[in-house]
């Protein structure tokens, strides 16, 4: 026996439908003319939630990009743009760097950045902070010399010398 709508008790719920009342979350099962009637888009109420807001990001973020960039594949697997958008994830490692421009852009459109910088506990205070700058410089100082990056590797490391520095004077 189907769901039926909690709002009319007539025809089956097709809409799962959550608000925030009073700071108290209600969730309603409504079928596809009450939603309307509650100013819900029927045609985009169907998602399957994470997968379909990632996908509906990367539509409208990287289109354009896509458009500029072309057809491009991955060229361990063969899987292409489209595929991930097809899929919602990528065929192989490899793909992470193939799509590495698109993934950017949704990466800064969903986060606001595109480097994960985590939570610290306040009560660590500026010596914490100082260590996790310095590890990350030394990972970045690594990348520089791999790529033989030297200019960028000796700003670096002038950077990292300075924090040393300052992380002994406190």
């Amino acid at each position: 026996m189907p769901l039926m709508c909690q709002v009319c008790g007539k025809r089956p719920a097709k809409i799962h439908y959550t608000e925030v009342v009073n700071h108290n979350m209600v969730t309603k099962d409504l079928c596809l003319e009450c939603a309307e009637e509650k100013g819900i888009d029927v045609k985009t109420a169907g998602g399957s939630g994470l997968g379909d807001l990632v996908a509906g990001v990367w539509d409208s973020t990287v289109e354009a990009q896509a458009e500029k960039i072309g057809k491009v594949r991955c060229p361990s697997c063969g899987y292409a743009y489209s595929d991930f958008k097809k899929m919602g994830r990528f065929g192989c490692p490899d793909c992470y760097q193939a799509f590495e421009t698109q993934i950017l852009v949704v990466l800064r459109q969903l986060h606001g950045s595109t480097q994960h910088r985590g939570k610290s506990p306040i009560q660590l205070g500026p010596k914490a902070m100082i260590r996790r700058e310095l590890l990350d410089l030394k990972g970045e100082l690594n990348r520089a010399v791999q790529k033989e990056e030297f200019e960028r590797a000796a700003a670096i490391r002038d950077r990292i010398k300075q924090l040393e520095s300052q992380a002994g004077e406190s």
